[in-house]
């Protein structure tokens, strides 16, 4: 009894500290994460972790290879990881200055007149290529499409997200929010000590074994009882 006790106790704890660990990390993640979308948001750039950044498609210029809405991510890349048919997102500039635009690379990078390192894009759903392009520009090369994230993409941009992110620290610490409580309001429950649960497991299987050993001694003698008060009830019978 004290042995599966003690395990059960054991498996319980080590529950506890895998669901704090993986609450923790989570918590730290997106706090990172959070934390790193909103200033570059505030200091209009574009979040990058580790070198990877993540766009939104917002016009059909890329269409049918992408299209509006969807996510895509892009690596920063060196100059000489660039060749035709690369899908790269750069800075706009002239009309489209403060735009990230994401086109394919019709030219490779090249030298122009002045020594300047160029390159040339153009829209797949376009009939003209675009203006050529410092390699400066540039911001990253495509590497994949995140599918069905554009909803998740927008909400945790949006105050819902702030939202949903203090729901998820509630449920992972619920417990330890309630106890939290608990204390505040005085109505804290003393933690039970292994050993006094032992006791009391251990006190009330003793009660028990007590009770079963009683009804079986109990039993034969109110038989033997019975048998004697009709035995004489029977010659009382008989006598008259």
């Amino acid at each position: 009894m004290k042995k599966a006790v003690k395990e059960k106790s054991k498996k319980y704890k080590t529950f506890v500290t895998v669901k704090n660990t993986i609450g923790w990390f989570l918590v730290v993640l997106l706090g990172i994460a959070m934390v790193i979308i909103v200033v570059t948001r505030i200091n209009g750039e574009t979040p990058t972790v580790f070198g990877y950044t993540i766009f939104r498609v917002t016009t059909g210029s890329m269409e049918p290879e992408l299209h509006v809405g969807d996510i895509i991510l892009d690596k920063s890349v060196e100059e000489s990881e660039i060749k035709v048919g690369d899908i790269i997102s750069y800075d706009g500039s002239g009309s489209l200055d403060g735009m990230v635009i994401t086109h394919k690379v019709i030219k490779a990078p090249y030298k122009d007149d002045n020594g300047n390192t160029m390159l040339q894009t153009q829209g797949v759903a376009n009939d003209t290529p675009d203006h050529p392009i410092k390699i400066s520009q540039v911001k990253a090369k495509f590497v994949a499409k995140i599918p069905l994230v554009n909803s998740l993409y927008n909400l945790f941009l949006s105050p819902w997200g702030l939202v949903i992110f203090l729901l998820l620290i509630i449920l992972i610490f619920l417990d330890e929010l309630i106890n939290f409580i608990r204390v505040l309001t005085g109505n804290a429950k003393p933690k039970a000590d292994i050993n006094d649960i032992i006791k009391r497991l251990q006190e009330e299987e003793r009660l028990e074994k007590e009770k079963k050993k009683s009804s079986e001694i109990d039993d034969p003698k109110m038989k033997k009882i019975d048998d004697v008060y009709n035995h004489i009830v029977k010659d009382d019978s008989d006598k008259k």
